[in-house]
């Protein structure tokens, strides 16, 4: 069980770049490992076996290049729009779902700029197989609607023209800003 489980959900994220690549083209891969509580590293196994683990999320961008970014309440760091995936939802119906709920914004995936695969450890229990979970970040074109923080979730929504000084992870930091898709 505990080698299965790694490596099943190894292959689907595998499946997952395969494809991305194929509909999208090339785009990093960022690799990051995450230990949670049990509780929660079981929701996220449970996930998996139900076939909609990982999540989604987009850069997007304006014809200026500007990138909109939201800020979870109560966190200080400004990241791209994004969250899990629900059941029966592809990837991209994820990160357009997402960033409408988080930002009222409505867009056009025109490609992915990362694959998150997260390994994911029971932070207690060194025993228990580990997980691998994707987090796609779609490029994504604004088309319209007006952005604005989702109340209990998302504190600010604000376009950028240069990277803000607090972000929510480091690989915002690294992306461009003003952004160009070309």
């Amino acid at each position: 069980m505990t080698e299965d489980l790694t490596r099943r959900s190894r292959d689907r994220v595998d499946d997952l770049a395969a494809r991305l690549r194929d509909d999208h083209g090339e785009f990093r891969t960022v690799e990051k490992e995450w230990r949670h509580p049990p509780g929660f590293y079981e929701s996220l196994v449970e996930r998996f076996e139900a076939g909609h683990a990982g999540g989604a999320g987009g850069w997007i961008y304006d014809d200026d290049g500007r990138v909109l970014l939201a800020k979870d309440e109560g966190t200080v760091g400004w990241m791209d729009p994004g969250g899990k995936r629900e059941p029966g939802e592809s990837f991209e119906e994820a990160a357009r779902r997402e960033i409408r709920e988080e930002t009222g914004g409505e867009v056009t995936l025109t490609g992915v700029l990362e694959l998150h695969r997260i390994t994911v450890y029971d932070g207690t229990d060194r025993d228990r197989p580990h997980l691998l979970e994707p987090i796609v970040i779609f490029e994504a074109r604004y088309e319209g609607g007006d952005p604005e923080p989702t109340d209990g979730e998302i504190e600010a929504v604000e376009w950028f023209e240069s990277t803000p000084d607090a972000v929510g992870y480091e690989e915002v930091r690294e992306r461009p800003i003003p952004f160009d898709p070309d």
